[in-house]
């Protein structure tokens, strides 16, 4: 019974969690400048400069175009995306998590919160 219990809640959860990440993957009609935030914001030919540029982009293109909510919901799985794409160096995935952080403060932090010092 118990496992039938965990078996009916991990769908129910995977269930959920399909149908979040089909909400927040890149807006209809702009999934290049999704595209372009993706491969300028990750290693091996990422920069923190190009990817500012990007991210600007992406985020200029969406502000009059979609609602608040969809845009947010938009970051947010690129940011999650980008943060997990850039594990190999974590001094880099920092770097891009700041970045995130100052440009677009409501798609949530990931990493660890940056020293005070």
């Amino acid at each position: 019974m118990r496992k039938l219990i965990t078996t009916i809640a991990t769908a129910g959860v995977l269930g959920m969690a399909a149908i979040s990440a089909s909400n927040a993957a890149p807006v209809s009609g702009y999934e290049g400048l999704y595209s372009a935030v993706f491969t300028s914001c990750t290693i091996p030919t990422g920069t923190v400069p190009t990817c500012e540029t990007a991210i600007n982009a992406y985020a200029g293109a969406l502000a009059s175009a979609v609602d608040l909510e969809v845009a947010n919901a938009s970051f947010t799985a690129l940011r999650s995306e980008v943060f997990a794409a850039n594990a190999a160096d974590e001094g880099f995935q920092a770097e891009i998590d700041a970045l995130f952080e100052l440009l677009l403060p409501d798609s949530g932090a990931l990493g660890n919160a940056a020293s005070p010092l």
